[in-house]
């Protein structure tokens, strides 16, 4: 299985070649339903791709979820990863994320692509989260690539 650092690593170089990056203006949404029943929304959350990590910041900078590994492999032109570390960084401090299941989806091409068997589109150079923690905790994300650096 390839890490995500690896298959980004190859996408984030032709990503470089290919897109021509614009202003950045964050568009991502989280959704946080938590084991209790509360509910967290964050718009306007930028998402950035830095060196093989995924980078999932609020719009006021007060938190981060920061996806470092995770096995990867293509359906088509989508890329599909599923995370094995995960951390929520706040306040200068970093906490592990208990991951029990998740699912990324990366469109780097300039076209919607329609994801495996489902009916469903990914806008171009967009990204699409789905992690479960431990404590039955969901946490969705969708929005536009803000950002991909690559070192």
């Amino acid at each position: 299985m390839a890490t995500w650092s690896r298959a980004l690593a190859v996408l984030v170089s032709a990503a470089c070649c290919a897109l021509v990056p614009a202003a950045a203006s964050a568009t991502g949404t989280i959704n946080i339903l938590r084991h209790n029943g509360t509910h967290d929304s964050y718009s306007d959350v930028e998402v950035k791709i830095f060196s093989g990590s995924l980078f999932l910041t609020s719009d006021d900078g007060d938190g981060t979820i920061v996806v470092t590994r995770s096995a990867c492999s293509y359906q088509g032109e989508i890329v599909v990863c599923l995370p094995t570390s995960a951390a929520l960084v706040q306040e200068g401090e970093s906490d592990a994320l208990a991951l029990k299941t998740g699912t990324i989806y990366v469109n780097y091409t300039s076209a919607a692509r329609a994801l495996s068997h489902s009916s469903t589109k990914l806008p171009a150079n967009s990204v699409m989260v789905a992690l479960t923690l431990q404590d039955g905790t969901y946490i969705n994300m969708r929005g536009k690539i803000d950002e991909i650096v690559h070192e």
